[in-house]
């Protein structure tokens, strides 16, 4: 029996990584991260200490809606930060990083230009990391 088909998943998040705790992020930022640990803690599915630091803020939109939307909600909620942004990008690594994973027969990426004025004026990389699968069995040959 084939599996079902594929059901198209992608997200973004903005993404601060870099040295030391993600306390001061958060402190900076005055948002409550979706997730974050600091260097030093213990990643418990290694159960090893974590190189560096990560500090997180999801969009909160489910993985079925276009990336679009959620790259739009996310610079919604950091368009009113750009004087704390600036500081953050003196220590840290910025971005928003997407994720997808699609069919392998396609896909597509549009961006307005009002979208990418914002990424230019907040001064944020962006970092796509796209998986395509087949429809059916879920993984390429």
């Amino acid at each position: 029996m084939a599996s079902p088909p594929l059901t198209t998943r992608e997200y973004a998040y903005f993404k601060v990584f870099g040295e030391g705790s993600c306390e001061p992020v958060t402190s900076i930022l005055n948002i409550k991260p979706s997730q974050c640990w600091s260097e030093g803690d213990l990643d418990s599915r290694r159960n090893k200490p974590r190189r560096s630091m990560f500090w997180a803020l999801e969009s909160g939109l489910d993985d079925r809606e276009p990336i679009e939307n959620h790259i739009s909600k996310l610079l919604g909620a950091l368009e009113a930060k750009s004087n704390e942004l600036a500081k953050l990008k003196d220590k840290y690594k910025i971005l928003i990083q997407c994720v997808g994973y699609f069919p392998a027969s396609e896909h597509g990426l549009h961006l307005p230009a009002s979208t990418l004025n914002t990424l230019a004026k907040l001064k944020l990389a962006i970092d796509y990391d796209f998986y395509f699968v087949s429809d059916y069995e879920h993984e390429l040959d």
